[in-house]
């Protein structure tokens, strides 16, 4: 494309001027960020081609490095500013394990918007998008004088009626300078820190290029994280949601408008030996302007000091009152032992992969940690986490994990009985491999109360009130937990299964396909997705979702059988019954989908039979026993019933 002659693109109602970078929809800007019109830019100008994954990402970060789950929150968003779902056209088409194509028919474009509207849209885009700095104001000033002195020259010998125009015209271009500094200086006034109301902090950046230390600013960060969550006055973003912007010269602003906080804290970090050198800052997400910061130009030897200095100094210029509670939890120390707690944050930042190497990595970290310091309460918690997330994701087996998980659990509560993540860990065990349901409700409300920011706290107890059958009050928690973690696939997805499990068919569909908008490759999600098409007898929708998630797993599984399109719910099930029978694995999990397709096969021995295998393996479906929709068909059955009443569900209500 030529600069000089072509200056953007016309597609549907939309058109993209190049030459001022802004996206409109007729007279009105569509906001993007800068990464979502580099992006939007990218499909457009291979429009009806596939544009690989790679591309895109070397395209739009450069020289970062960033996950591929950046990109697919960029696609997200931007399908919600071209408002897809509500006009009922799709202009970005997923390409899975590939990349994305633009659908709709582009034409290159002139810009032939008229002076004023071509102005309003540039103050417009400078008010939301840019800071408003001395210099941007001069210019936009003359920017609006110039538009004067053009109506101005135009109406100099004209008719009656051309003045009569050039009036309107004027006081137009009056008025939209007025209003634009009117809201510059509402809209990015910098917010108070009474107003700020919620936080993300940034992996700090690290100064060196050092590979190996690149856990350090994720660790600075996953700190901070723990002591600023229990200000009950303040929101603050947890580890799993800011672990994406660990790429260097992340656009602070930008993460926060994608987080939905008030504030974003962001800082660079320097190690050298034990001593660090950091700079932080708190910036106002609306205004770009810092809030509050911080320096240590001299190598600072504490480290748990530097981070008692920010973290008291964030908080008060947060909270207006703290209580001495919050006061003791933000100065609080689970060690004092430097190279433990390096030990650990190595050790958190490899469990957030969530990978079988990566937990492993973890686990020899938090282990080293505890070798460093056995009284390091948060250490034995990043064990349990370990062990549970490996029997999770079919690793290790139930019983391994839980024997394990639940001693070091009970030593980090020995130590620290008002660790909230400790409570929350145990109340994990307790539902799923101890079955103790009165116990572990118990400790959800203490880890709740102790920190009421903790998003897994929330996840976790809306699973088990979905287990339990109270519905509603599922729904509530899980709902809480997007608040607190709004980007969190897992949530998102778990939130899927509660309303699977709430017989909420359809709602479950469209959050699963919310879930699959920012991440097509998450699988886990197209597991509760098939299951509710299988409720609405959708059974074409349910072998695709079915074969994404085989396709996601294990390319072994790929096209073994040739059944795709099953003509009835006997067909389904029995090619659901071939596919599962070639899953390598045979373990607690594929029993129980065994289990499923018998029951809806109407082989209720065949059911009960997989069922107990499951049972005496002591499988992570057990707590839903009672609310899974497939194994309705056996809830008349007398051993069906013994089973419940074995795992003690049979006592608890359904609401």
């Amino acid at each position: 494309m030529n600069p000089e002659t072509d200056h953007g693109y016309r597609f549907g109602p939309f058109r993209l001027d190049l030459k001022q970078r802004l996206l409109l929809r007729g007279q009105e800007m569509v906001p993007l960020t800068p990464k979502l019109f580099e992006t939007l830019l990218a499909l457009i100008e291979n429009s009806g081609a596939v544009v690989t994954k790679d591309e895109l990402m070397k395209r739009v970060w450069r020289d970062a490095i960033v996950e591929e789950r950046s990109l697919s929150q960029n696609v997200f968003l931007l399908r919600k500013a071209l408002e897809e779902d509500s006009n009922g056209r799709h202009y970005i088409a997923t390409v899975p394990k590939v990349g994305y194509r633009f659908l709709a028919d582009v034409e290159r474009s002139e810009t032939g918007s008229s002076l004023i509207i071509e102005k309003h849209d540039r103050l417009r885009i400078l008010s939301t998008e840019e800071d408003l700095t001395c210099a941007g104001e001069a210019d936009s000033l003359r920017a609006i004088a110039r538009d004067a002195v053009a109506i101005t020259s135009w109406v100099s010998g004209g008719t009656r009626k051309r003045r009569w125009a050039a009036s309107v015209m004027l006081l137009l271009v009056i008025v939209t300078g007025a209003s634009y500094f009117l809201s510059a200086s509402g809209s990015n006034r910098p917010a108070t820190p009474s107003e700020v109301r919620s936080i993300a902090i940034l992996p700090f950046t690290p100064l060196a290029a050092d590979p190996g230390e690149e856990y350090l600013g994720l660790g600075m960060a996953d700190s901070l994280i723990g002591r600023l969550t229990h200000l009950r006055q303040v929101v603050v973003r947890p580890t799993s949601a800011i672990r994406k912007y660990i790429a260097p010269q992340q656009d602070a602003r930008a993460a926060g408008r994608e987080q939905r906080v008030d504030a974003v804290l962001e800082g660079s970090i320097q190690r050298s030996g034990e001593r660090i050198r950091l700079s932080v800052q708190l910036v106002s997400v609306r205004s770009g302007a810092p809030v509050w910061s911080y320096k240590c130009d001299e190598l600072c030897k504490d480290i748990f000091a530097v981070q008692d200095s920010i973290s008291q100094k964030v908080a008060e210029a947060l909270a207006s009152r703290l209580t001495g509670e919050e006061k003791q939890q933000i100065t609080k120390h689970h060690t004092e032992n430097t190279e433990a707690y390096q030990l650990y944050i190595k050790g958190r930042y490899f469990w957030n992969k969530r990978t079988g190497e990566g937990l492993k990595k973890a686990l020899e970290y938090f282990n080293q940690a505890i070798e460093t310091d056995p009284n390091y309460a948060l250490a034995y918690v990043g064990v349990a986490d370990s062990y549970t997330m490996l029997a999770d994701y079919d690793w290790i087996t139930p019983p391994e994990a839980a024997l394990k998980a639940k001693a070091a659990t009970t030593r980090a509560l020995e130590i620290d009985d008002s660790l909230a993540e400790a409570h929350a860990s145990l109340a994990d065990i307790r539902r799923f491999f101890e079955w103790d349901w009165a116990g572990a409700e118990r400790e959800y409300s203490r880890a709740m109360e102790l920190n009421p920011n903790l998003p897994t706290a929330h996840q976790w107890y809306g699973e088990f009130l979905s287990a339990m059958g109270r519905h509603d009050e599922a729904v509530r928690e899980m709902r809480r937990a997007e608040e607190l973690d709004p980007l969190s696939l897992v949530v998102k997805s778990a939130t899927g299964w509660v309303l699977y499990f709430a017989r909420r068919y359809d709602d479950a569909i469209e959050q699963c396909q919310k879930v699959i908008e920012m991440d097509g490759g998450f699988s886990e999600v197209y597991s509760q997705l098939r299951r509710a098409y299988e409720q609405k007898g959708m059974y074409r929708e349910a072998m695709d979702a079915d074969e994404k998630l085989r396709r996601s797993r294990s390319k072994s599984a790929e096209g073994k059988v040739e059944i795709r399109n099953p003509s009835s719910a006997t067909a389904y099930w029995q090619t659901i019954l071939k596919l599962t029978k070639q899953d390598l694995k045979n373990n607690e999990a594929v029993q129980v989908r065994l289990a499923e397709a018998y029951a809806q096969l109407g082989e209720r021995d065949r059911a009960l039979e997989l069922l107990e295998r499951a049972y005496e393996g002591h499988s992570c479906w057990m707590p839903f026993l009672k609310v899974h929709p497939n194994l309705d068909r056996l809830h008349l059955d007398a051993g069906f019933e013994r089973l419940l009443e074995r795992v003690g569900l049979k006592s608890t209500d359904n609401n």
